[in-house]
């Protein structure tokens, strides 16, 4: 019943996120922008006589360890970053069992959906994008939930799911924690949801270390705008191709990348890609920001309130004084690098929409990439380091101040912050880590 669950939900992710590719260089020309972060033990247990034979399972990136069913086939994917689900299948000794498992922090759903108030939102939510277009349909409703330790609250429904003119068993339980959302979602015949449901256990697991290699470097990259967008296009793209979704799929996701390139940056073959990737690693906005503080004499002043004092002189607009006094920050903390990290972070961007799009293939991108988080490295001492001036550049782009609680690039810097105090979070990779070609 639940054959290429993962194909259904990477695609709706995917859909949405390709429907903003955001930031391009053209919106910002001027004429004078996982784990899941527990460190409790969690645990469900059902004690029941008899039960069933079964198995740990322990997700690809060591976040939390599954009990479920014996001889299930586990299938791992990294939806965003902070994100992963494992899928459970159970192949042909049980036919049309499948069950989910995925966490999220709060700040970080996939999907990057509004109106997420409470635990039942966020069912209504992931269960909605989990089995949209999957030809599966559940009559849910509420049952008695589980207590779970280390999580404030947990919500638990049961119904009949029908597939075609099949029909089998649902169960899905959704935990809420102070900084995260869990969810396990189970689909089979009768008898092996009971049976499923005799010995589920679920432990998140402490210190789910975010050592991680090259490639996992250039997923913290682009870690942000993913959160924004609601994916890695790029990863979950491929995943996809991996997984055997149909062609009709990638070649409508294709064209959804083609667009966004096309209407935010003016790409529109694999030239112009290679091109915009170039500028972003070698001019940029940076370059942009600099000349145009050194033509008002910015880097010529290292008072920043005298500065300020001689822009309000001259009867400059808000929006002009906003971007130039970002570019002066992020000059007088980083120097010709100021700003350089929201140009190279979007070459991820781009380049992960370009081999969705059909410009270049996995292996061009994640080349060109890595020649970007190598710049990074000799531009930037540390995370906190390419962060900040990643913000200054947003800030210079969408002329809005960081210090505007009311501002999109407060929203955006709360998010940076919310990332950095992950204990396992995407800027918990080592910032000096040697980086090479692992694809």
């Amino acid at each position: 019943m639940l054959k290429k669950r993962g194909i259904f939900l990477l695609t709706a992710v995917i859909s949405l996120m390709l429907a903003a590719c955001g930031d391009s260089k053209d919106a910002a020309e001027k004429t004078a922008s996982g784990g899941t972060g527990e460190n409790t033990s969690t645990e469900t247990i059902i004690e029941t006589e008899n039960l069933p034979a079964s198995q740990e399972y322990i997700s690809e990136d060591g976040a939390y360890k599954v009990i479920l069913l014996e001889g299930l086939t586990q299938t791992d994917m990294q939806i965003q970053v902070g994100t992963t689900m494992m899928e459970l299948d159970g192949g042909s000794e049980r036919t049309g069992f499948s069950s989910i498992f995925m966490g999220s922090p709060k700040f970080n759903i996939p999907g990057n959906p509004d109106g997420i108030e409470n635990l039942e939102d966020y069912a209504d939510y992931i269960t909605n994008l989990f089995l949209d277009g999957s030809g599966v349909t559940v009559s849910w409703k509420e049952t008695d939930a589980p207590s779970v330790e280390g999580f404030e609250r947990c919500l638990a429904r049961e119904g009949t799911a029908r597939a075609g003119t099949g029909r089998g068993q649902a169960y899905a339980c959704y935990m809420e924690s102070e900084s995260c959302y869990l969810t396990v979602i189970i689909l089979g015949n009768d008898d092996d949801v009971e049976e499923a449901r005799q010995v589920i256990s679920l432990e998140i697991l402490d210190g789910a270390a975010a050592q991680g290699g090259t490639r996992d470097f250039i997923i913290s990259m682009t870690a942000v705008l993913d959160s924004v967008n609601g994916a890695n296009v790029r990863e979950n793209f491929k995943m996809l191709v991996d997984m055997g979704a149909d062609e009709e799929q990638l070649e409508e996701l294709a064209l959804q990348a083609r667009l966004s390139l096309s209407n935010s940056w003016g790409i529109v073959d694999t030239a112009g890609l290679l091109e915009m990737a170039d500028w972003l690693m070698n001019e940029g906005h940076n370059q942009e920001a600099l000349e145009l503080l050194q033509a008002c004499g910015g880097t010529n002043e290292t008072d920043r309130s005298a500065f300020e004092a001689g822009l309000r002189e001259q009867s400059l607009s808000e929006e002009t004084c906003i971007y130039l006094l970002a570019a002066y920050d992020a000059w007088s903390a980083y120097g010709n690098g100021a700003i350089a990290a929201w140009d190279l972070s979007r070459v991820g961007t781009i380049m992960s929409f370009g081999y969705a799009a059909g410009y270049c293939t996995y292996e061009e991108a994640m080349d060109k990439i890595l020649e970007a988080a190598e710049k990074a490295q000799q531009l930037f001492g540390s995370w906190e380091d390419f962060n900040r001036s990643y913000l200054y550049g947003y800030s210079y782009w969408s002329e809005e101040s960081l210090d505007d609680s009311e501002s999109s690039a407060a929203e955006r810097a709360e998010l940076v912050n919310g990332m950095e105090s992950q204990t396992n979070g995407p800027f918990s990779i080592d910032w000096n880590m040697e980086l090479k070609k692992e694809w």
